[in-house]
């Protein structure tokens, strides 16, 4: 596994689901599966980076390829935090 995630908040607000996740980069890509259908809006922020042109996409897995309810990220190095706050359904 590319990357190892700790779930620190899960809540319900009316029809969509909120998770804020501290992401620990593995390796330069990967991606984390939020257990949701589909992913609506991504905030993402990072506690320590090597570098900053890392990208996030919704709705992808590690391949970039179309996964609803996972978040890919690339461009990161092994060490790197992250902090997700991810809404969806």
């Amino acid at each position: 596994m590319a990357f190892t995630a700790s779930f620190l908040v899960k809540t319900v607000k009316g029809n969509q689901r909120e998770q804020q996740i501290r992401v620990t980069a593995d390796a330069a890509s990967g991606a984390v599966d939020t257990g949701m259908q589909y992913i609506d809006f991504i905030q993402h922020s990072a506690q320590s980076a090597t570098t900053t042109a890392y990208r996030v996409f919704a709705n992808k897995n590690s391949g970039l390829t179309a996964l609803n309810g996972t978040v890919a990220m690339s461009g990161v190095a092994s060490g790197d935090v992250f902090f997700l706050t991810v809404v969806g359904r």
